[in-house]
């Protein structure tokens, strides 16, 4: 029997400080849709079957809850929460039915290393209606987590749940599950936290159409539009959302498989031209992206609400 792992991933969970302003943004601007909604949690979908590619959670703070990957069937999921109870993991549940807002399903929750829940799941409710408009996007694309610990979070998501490594560069080292050369990377960044989330449209024409719908609505391209000279060599376009997020349009990413695609290390990738964009355009990045991809826009944005509530209770 192959050894389990999943294989894909279907989006992020968030908890936002102002669910409205941030549905707002995602559904209006960015090109999601509302697919349902749960108490203070609202379910967002792009144009594919995928029930939803990204979850809003009203919380006190801004901060990563959840990464979300699929797994074949049933018995994967059951197979994968073995692996992870052998392996001395932080499993934080036994596979169970799923809550019908978030599209149903079977699954199990388990930390990373470093604190961050991955939620693998089967059988998840999908659109039988997808939505013909290439300006939107179509799925989730890739996670860019970032670690203090390269070590263990690489283990963990090599053994546990199955990726494989495509390729290492100096600050990101990037790996698979699918045929898209990355789903998941690990940004040399103390952690942990969220570098940057991607979302794939269709083709360049709808990430230029897009890119201008933000930038005339206010937010401007903060990086791009260029191509990665580096892994993957897809197209890109980077946002800063009103949480302080790093948010990334991207399309025509490398397609690999395991038998053929040639692994090359740091070493080899620093001597490709134009880094980091093969079009020589997209170079310079914004001194707010550089601050979104730390973390430290969420942390002043979280400090200010913390201290906005602690002047008024001492008012």
């Amino acid at each position: 029997m192959a050894e389990p792992r999943v294989t894909d991933i279907r989006g992020l969970d968030l908890a936002v400080r102002d669910l409205a302003a941030s549905v707002d943004f995602y559904a209006r601007l960015w090109g999601l849709e509302e697919a349902s909604r749960d108490a203070d949690t609202v379910y967002l979908r792009a144009t594919g079957q995928e029930h939803h590619v990204l979850a809003l959670h009203q919380g006190p703070k801004i901060e990563i809850l959840a990464a979300n990957y699929a797994a074949p069937d049933k018995a994967a999921v059951d197979a994968l929460y073995a692996k992870a109870v052998a392996a001395g993991a932080d499993v934080l549940d036994a596979p169970h039915a799923l809550p019908g807002a978030a599209g149903g399903g079977y699954g199990f929750g388990v930390r990373t290393p470093d604190g961050i829940r991955q939620m693998i799941s089967s059988d998840v409710e999908r659109h039988t209606r997808t939505i013909v408009d290439h300006r939107r996007p179509r799925k989730f694309s890739h996670v860019v987590f970032r670690s203090a610990d390269y070590p263990q979070l690489e283990e963990f998501l090599c053994d546990i749940l199955g990726f494989k490594l495509s390729d290492r560069t100096d600050g990101i080292d990037f790996f698979r599950c699918s045929r898209d050369h990355h789903s998941v990377a690990l940004g040399k960044i103390a952690g942990p936290g969220l570098h940057h989330m991607a979302f794939e449209l269709p083709d360049l024409d709808g990430l230029m159409g897009a890119s201008g719908r933000l930038k005339m609505k206010g937010y401007p391209i903060e990086w791009g539009v260029g191509r990665h000279a580096g892994p993957g060599h897809n197209v890109y376009s980077f946002f800063v959302d009103p949480n302080g997020i790093a948010t990334e349009y991207t399309t025509d990413m490398d397609q690999v498989d395991d038998a053929t695609y040639p692994y090359r290390s740091a070493e080899e990738w620093r001597s490709a031209p134009m880094q980091p964009c093969m079009w020589g355009m997209g170079i310079e990045r914004s001194e707010k992206l550089l601050l979104a991809r730390t973390g430290k826009l969420i942390e002043e944005l979280n400090r200010s609400c913390t201290d906005a509530i602690s002047q008024k209770l001492a008012s």
